[in-house]
């Protein structure tokens, strides 16, 4: 009996040491999970991470394996931030566990190496946590293709002066500022011996810990106050000085994998209904005709096709009919509206193979036409989606085609492009090439060095994938990010939403209801200013390259010491 009762004793300590870790680690993940959409309850986040700093500051980690109970907590987190990657396809269950789990990773690493920093080289929690946070943030914005949705930044963009310094240091210096608060609160925190909200009024506690905290967002609302002073500042367009009128058209079909040749058909067919109204609603405004349409990802469904130099494909085949036939459509459509349109699309390369016979390659692209019916350019979408646009591994793997539903496979475009029209140079984007900070800074700072610097970002997307989801209001944040980072508005048309004109500053100008079809008439404000941001000319290595370093450092400081 007495080894009995002792056997009950021991397995409730260590259920009871297990808790101590897994629980802390829970609240946090559900806290930081309720300020994202749907539930955005944002200011939450600036504390939520007190959970997983309070394990970092902890002298020893209780219960056994603690790190797999903080690996479950990050898992849980990322579970309910990026549920609507189930949605598309019965296939993306698998794909929604495998990138939670793969995320879920980096709660444990942060854990590990802040506790380097904190226990082992006595440095304090509000300089190591926001530190390693931002160099793990940057290694999953660039690991594995990248992956920056989730960011703990993205919270913040309805506070228009709190996300100013990203033009600065990009969105990892936001990150890092909600980082630093909430390490000082945990530090305040632990150092009062009652409860938590006696921080402010108790003499136990040492409200000093909380200067690092409000010395950094003091700096940071200064910066974004005299920001936004000087955007409201900028005296008023005239008339003369307008830029053009753009018509964002959101269609709201469903997405599917089918390539139904009627359903196409009526694609096309809506969105054109929709420009027409767009036609009729601006000239009933003003009298004033729409300059561009903006059509969304993939939304004109008849291949463009291209053909390698020097190269004639067998007329058999590829009739000169149907390989012209989308430029023609397309043509059609903007002489009788009078006005250009910019609209996503597939294009396809035709080339010869080492034999001699037709191959091709498939690209995710957008290509504007000018009013003349002439195509200005096109751009390749160069951030493919893993197990939407391709599936990793398939050279070796051919079976792996099978666990998807995706029928070809897209090629990846190699450089940005600047399209120019009506004095303005529009720098197109596509779907979640947005997800991406080094990417779109590539896009400016590339065309800048080239002399065609861009007026206005464009990101063509088909967000109907997602039926209206939290995923929707996930990407427009990123958006409103690559805004504010760039200093170039930004306009955003979504098939099923959310369609939206973002200025500089990252205020959203106008935003469209989801899964309705609907239209924006946006007025592009004159030519940017040929002058980057600082951000844009010595992108991540300043700020966010030195978190990685110091993360690389205490991962080796922490091998050593296992070594002695």
């Amino acid at each position: 009996m007495d080894r009995s009762r002792c056997n009950v004793a021991w397995h409730w300590s260590q259920l009871t040491a297990l808790d101590a870790t897994l629980y802390p680690a829970l609240v946090s993940s559900v806290l930081c999970w309720l300020a994202f959409p749907p539930v955005g309850w944002a200011v939450m986040v600036w504390f939520a991470p007190i959970g997983w700093l309070a394990l970092v500051a902890r002298e020893k980690l209780a219960g056994r394996h603690p790190y797999r109970k903080l690996w479950l907590a990050g898992f849980v987190f990322w579970l309910l931030t990026v549920h609507w990657i189930r949605l598309p396809h019965a296939a993306n269950y698998l794909a929604w566990v495998s990138l939670a789990g793969y995320l879920g990773v980096y709660l444990p690493c942060f854990v590990a190496l802040s506790r380097i920093g904190v226990h082992r080289l006595r440095l304090p929690l509000w300089l190591v946590a926001p530190v390693v946070w931002t160099g793990l943030d940057w290694l999953r914005g660039n690991l594995m293709t990248g992956f920056l949705m989730g960011s703990l930044a993205h919270t913040q963009v309805g506070f228009p002066i709190v996300i100013q310094i990203a033009s600065l240091c990009g969105e990892y210096g936001v990150t890092f500022l909600i980082v630093l608060v909430a390490s000082c609160l945990t530090q305040s925190f632990l150092s009062c011996e009652t409860r938590f909200w006696h921080i402010f009024f108790d003499p136990r506690c040492s409200l000093r810990l909380l200067i690092p905290a409000a010395l950094a967002v003091g700096m940071a609302l200064m910066y974004g106050g005299v920001m936004l002073i000087q955007h409201d500042s900028l005296p008023s367009m005239t008339i003369e000085q307008r830029g053009p009128r753009i018509a964002l058209i959101q269609g709201n079909t469903l997405a599917d994998w089918k390539g139904d040749p009627d359903k196409q058909q009526s694609i096309m067919q809506e969105y054109a209904r929709l420009s027409n109204e767009a036609v009729e609603q601006s000239r009933q405004r003003d009298g004033r005709n729409v300059d561009l349409f903006i059509w969304p990802e993939t939304a004109y469904r008849y291949p463009l096709f291209s053909v390698a130099e020097n190269y004639q494909p067998p007329a058999a085949r590829f009739p000169e009919l149907n390989l012209n036939a989308a430029q023609r459509d397309l043509a059609e459509l903007v002489r009788r509206t009078e006005s250009a349109i910019l609209t996503g699309i597939d294009r396809v390369n035709l080339f010869p193979d080492e034999m001699g016979q037709p191959d091709y390659e498939q690209f995710n692209s957008s290509v504007l036409i000018n009013r003349q019916g002439a195509i200005v350019g096109t751009y390749d979408k160069m951030h493919l989606v893993i197990m939407g646009e391709y599936v990793p591994f398939t050279r070796w793997f051919p079976l792996l085609k099978q666990l998807t539903p995706i029928s070809g496979l897209a090629t990846a475009g190699q450089h940005p492009q600047s399209l120019e029209f009506d004095g303005l140079v529009y720098c197109p984007n596509i779907c979640y090439e947005t997800a991406v900070p080094h990417l779109i800074r590539r896009h400016v700072t590339e065309l800048a060095e080239s002399g065609a610097a861009p007026d206005v970002l464009v990101n063509l997307t088909n967000d109907a994938w997602f039926w209206g989801s939290s995923e929707l209001e996930m990407h427009l944040a990123c958006g409103i990010f690559r805004a504010v980072e760039m200093r170039r508005p930004l306009v955003i048309a979504a098939n099923g939403g959310l369609s939206a004109h973002v200025d500089s500053y990252g205020n959203v100008q106008q935003v469209t209801p989801r899964q309705q079809t609907a239209t924006l008439l946006v007025d592009l404000p004159g030519r940017a200013s040929n002058n980057l941001t600082f951000y844009a000319v010595h992108g991540d290595w300043w700020f966010a390259g030195l978190c990685v370093i110091c993360c690389l450092a205490l991962a080796i400081t922490g091998r050593r010491s296992q070594g002695k």
